[in-house]
């Protein structure tokens, strides 16, 4: 992972490849993928760009997307009660939230929260890996 400096001297001459934005949409795939490390990682990195691009919404989805990512970090454990009403308060001042499954595009945080739910039921298999991975052709 490159250091925040050097992200931010990319963003500003490439942003399509080093924006906050982009970063957070890599860490969407990492954690669809089921890896929570490399997730985390990537989240700080797009949170560092948004606050230096001022980017004061994206930067509170993303901060939802990494609380539910860490939820589901501890493999085996139930989604904490004090977590799961963090994220819910997070959710309700957000109108719309980055899906959780590519192409990851915007929709009603309501619906990504009621299926980020339904997956934390069916327990930490569904929530990494198969759970989030983007569809892929047959």
């Amino acid at each position: 992972m490159l250091p925040l400096p050097v992200l931010r001297v990319l963003a500003r001459q490439l942003p399509q490849l080093a924006s906050g934005r982009a970063l957070h949409r890599r860490a969407l795939v990492a954690y669809a993928a089921g890896d929570a490390t490399g997730a985390e990682r990537w989240f700080e990195a797009a949170a560092g760009l948004y606050r230096t691009e001022l980017a004061v919404e994206p930067l509170a989805r993303l901060r939802v997307h990494q609380l539910m990512a860490r939820a589901h970090a501890p493999a085996g454990e139930a989604v904490e009660s004090a977590a799961m009403l963090d994220i819910v308060r997070r959710l309700n001042r957000l109108d719309r939230l980055e899906a959780l499954k590519a192409p990851f595009e915007l929709v009603d945080a309501r619906t990504v929260l009621a299926q980020w739910i339904e997956l934390a039921e069916r327990g930490p298999a569904a929530a990494t890996g198969g759970g989030f991975a983007p569809a892929r052709a047959a």
